[in-house]
């Protein structure tokens, strides 16, 4: 089965900034492992983010429209197809993104604009780890997690990690404004 999310994290804006810019409230209720629809977080480090059960959510916001902040990162991954991507914005505008679809080949990797320095110590490192891979038993897709590990590197988060930096961040269940 497998995860089928998107997220959106924003630096340096508060949490209850972005939940207002995007016409989400916050409930208060904990939400632990992200069951809800939506989840909402402030990181330590800066980086708001919310959690959607919608794969296909992400792709429908405004990361790149003007927000209160400078940097945006999209991300969204749906490991049923094998298929994950991560989209940067800087000031409303898409600067790159980088998107993986196994339903094209295993080793396929798009790549437009101008990603961040980080992308290529993470595509070398797991494009090595995939070719040792395929001479092997070829049951794992490394090149999945190259927009994954990107996005992380870049937000600290990490969508199947419980912790970062030694804390818990302390998720809670969001929902859209009433009309």
């Amino acid at each position: 089965m497998g995860f089928k999310i998107s997220w959106l994290a924003f630096d340096a804006i508060e949490k209850a900034t972005m939940l207002d810019a995007l016409g989400f409230r916050d409930t208060g209720e904990a939400d632990e492992a992200n069951e809800s629809p939506f989840s909402a977080v402030q990181l330590r480090n800066g980086w708001s983010i919310i959690w959607s059960n919608d794969f296909e959510w992400a792709a429908t916001q405004p990361v790149k429209s003007s927000f209160p902040t400078k940097r945006a990162i999209s991300c969204q991954l749906h490991e049923g197809l094998m298929y994950s991507a991560t989209h940067g914005a800087d000031d409303g505008i898409e600067l790159w993104s980088v998107v993986h679809d196994a339903q094209q080949s295993l080793h396929d990797l798009s790549i437009s604009g101008n990603p961040p320095p980080e992308l290529l110590p993470i595509k070398d490192k797991l494009f090595l780890d995939q070719k040792s891979e395929d001479a092997g038993s070829a049951e794992v897709d490394f090149i999945f997690d190259i927009p994954i590990e990107l996005a992380a590197s870049i937000t600290g988060f990490r969508h199947d990690l419980w912790e970062i930096d030694g804390y818990r961040p302390d998720w809670t269940v969001i929902e859209r404004k009433s009309a």
